[in-house]
């Protein structure tokens, strides 16, 4: 069994390599693959949380196991052999982990937004926030985007600038609201962050900063004013998805929510309209660690020979 860190991840994929590996996964999501998640809490506050996929048609099985104290989280993952059960690697899953949510979400845009969406505006000025920018960019041509979050705005909004070439610029969180094309929000908020009423028509949302029950970045405005809404997998994310669970009856119908795998492979029963607010609710899920984990171990293995 082969140790990765998460200094060899970032060597070893791009944000282009985990869009690709996040779009053949929803894409193969209906072809056998099964996932779930178990959570332990200790009376210290200490939570242990797994979760893990079988990926038959890549021929892998692998679970993230990570803890959650105050608030800070370290991931590591176990990747195995579907066909022989041998372990294959464990990887350092830091890194992998804000590669997969922003190419996940990049997935879900580039299938879910307008095609002439020009506004980008991000809520939140953390690690996700750096990693979905990039990762937006790879599928929408923005010409500006808007940051906004409670520290470190002009920092975030310069190094975008700097870096991506796209000029960036600091605002309010109800203007990053209002402006957006498509918005993401990447925030550690327990309540909504603004009113839906804000949202312009034909926006495209990404809540992924809440990841629980009890925590949500969307109001129940918001979430009405959806002419679709979209998750990754729908058994978890009707458990664990705070800005959808918190919502109060009537504010939409789950019957009619769809994954993103149907918005991938076409499948789904909705076709957009210019105006339509369409809103994807992430959570995280086992099928895009393991499928990250398996591309960077097959690389790994191209490159160091094993």
């Amino acid at each position: 069994m082969k140790l990765l860190s998460n200094q060899q991840i970032s060597e070893l994929l791009t944000t282009e390599d985990a869009i690709g590996a996040m779009r053949e996964a929803f894409a193969a999501a209906g072809e056998g693959a099964h996932q779930g998640r178990v959570r332990t809490s200790a009376s210290n506050g200490v939570m242990l949380s797994m979760m893990g996929a079988v990926i038959p048609g890549a021929g892998i099985a692998g679970a993230k196991v990570y803890t959650t104290i105050k608030g800070q989280f370290k991931f590591v993952i176990v990747l195995f052999s579907s066909e022989t059960g041998a372990p294959l690697a464990t990887i350092e899953a830091d890194t992998m982990t804000g590669l997969r949510t922003a190419a996940a979400t990049a997935v879900a845009c580039d299938a879910l937004a307008r095609p002439d969406a020009q506004v980008l505006s991000v809520i939140g000025t953390g690690v996700q926030a750096r990693s979905h920018v990039p990762a937006l960019l790879q599928v929408r041509k923005f010409k500006e985007v808007l940051v906004a979050g409670i520290s470190g705005q002009q920092e975030l909004a310069d190094e975008i600038t700097r870096t991506l070439g796209v000029p960036a610029r600091v605002v309010t969180v109800d203007e990053a609201a209002a402006g957006a094309d498509v918005l993401v929000t990447v925030t550690r908020s327990a309540t909504p962050l603004f009113d839906g009423k804000l949202l312009r028509p034909g926006a495209f949302v990404a809540a992924v900063g809440a990841s629980k029950a009890n925590v949500r970045e969307l109001d129940d405005t918001a979430i009405a004013r959806a002419a679709a809404l979209f998750v990754e997998w729908k058994p978890q994310a009707q458990q664990e998805a705070g800005d959808l669970v918190q919502c109060a009856p009537g504010t939409f119908d789950w019957n009619n929510v769809m994954e993103l795998a149907q918005a991938v492979d076409g499948s789904m029963p909705y076709r957009r309209g210019a105006d339509d607010i369409v809103i994807y609710k992430a959570i995280g899920i086992g099928l895009e660690d393991v499928a990250l984990a398996g591309l960077a171990y097959r690389k790994a293995c191209a490159k160091y020979g094993w």
